[in-house]
C-alpha cells in the first residue's frame, strides 16, 4: 500500500511538472514578427501574435505596444549600438511623433512609414480665407511638373457669369487655356488668392467671391472651385 502511494505521488508530480512546461509554453508561445526582435518575447498575446503591452529582444529589442506581432503605438525600439527611437509605430514601421537618438544626434518631429518628415507635420495645401465658396477641392497627380490649375465652375459649367476675376500668387508664371487659369513653374509653399464677381445662379445678386489658399507640396496640382 505504501508503495502504492509512492508510485501515485511520484506519477503526480511527474504530470504537474509537464503541465507547468505546457502552460508556460502557452504564456511565451508567442510569436513578433519582426526578425530582429524576434528572440524573445514577453507580454500579451492574442490568437499566438504578440498584442499589446509587451517586450521583444533579438539583436535590437523594442518595449511597448504591439498588434499582430509588430511594433505600433507607443513604443521604445533600441538598436544592438544603443541608438534608439521612442515614439509612435504603425506595423513596424515609425509613424508619427517621436525622438531618434543616434551617438550624440538627437532628432525629433513626425514620421511616415519610417521617413522623418521634419518638426511637424505639414498639410499638403491650406484654405486661408473663403467667401462665398459653396465647394471646393485640390486634387494633386503624379508629375515631375509643378503646376496650379484653377477651375471655377457652377452648376456643372465653367466660368458661368464670371466677371473681374484676378489672381495673384507669390511665384511662377501665370497662363490661360480654355476656361482653365494656371500657374506654371511655381517655388512652394505657393500662395494664391482668387477674387472674381458672380451672380448667383438665379440671376438676382452678385457675390464678390475670394478663395485664398496655400500650396506646401510640390507637384501638379488641380484646385477647382464651386460658387
Amino acid at each position: 500500500m505504501k508503495n502504492d502511494k509512492t508510485v501515485l505521488k511520484l506519477i503526480l508530480s511527474v504530470v504537474l511538472f509537464f503541465a507547468g512546461i505546457v502552460i508556460y509554453s502557452q504564456g511565451t508561445g508567442c510569436t513578433v514578427k519582426m526578425e530582429s526582435i524576434s528572440g524573445s518575447y514577453k507580454g500579451k498575446c492574442k490568437k499566438g501574435l504578440a498584442r499589446g503591452k509587451g517586450s521583444a529582444e533579438g539583436t535590437d529589442r523594442y518595449s511597448g505596444s504591439f498588434r499582430k506581432g509588430l511594433p505600433h503605438g507607443s513604443g521604445t525600439y533600441t538598436w544592438a549600438n544603443g541608438d534608439y527611437f521612442t515614439g509612435e509605430w504603425r506595423f513596424g514601421l515609425k509613424e508619427g511623433e517621436g525622438k531618434l537618438v543616434s551617438g550624440d544626434s538627437i532628432v525629433e518631429g513626425v514620421w511616415k512609414e519610417d521617413s522623418y518628415l521634419g518638426k511637424k507635420l505639414i498639410a499638403p495645401y491650406k484654405i486661408n480665407r473663403s467667401m462665398y465658396v459653396t465647394r471646393s477641392s485640390f486634387k494633386k497627380s503624379n508629375s515631375t511638373f509643378n503646376e496650379v490649375i484653377v477651375k471655377l465652375i457652377r452648376g456643372g459649367i465653367e466660368n458661368s457669369g464670371v466677371e473681374n476675376f484676378m489672381i495673384a500668387y507669390t511665384s511662377g508664371t501665370q497662363y490661360k487655356a480654355g476656361h482653365h487659369t494656371g500657374i506654371q513653374n511655381p517655388s512652394f509653399p505657393l500662395d494664391v488668392k482668387v477674387t472674381f464677381s458672380a451672380l448667383n445662379i438665379f440671376r438676382t445678386a452678385r457675390s464678390e467671391v475670394v478663395f485664398d489658399f496655400t500650396v506646401n507640396q510640390p507637384g501638379r496640382w488641380e484646385v477647382t472651385i464651386s460658387y
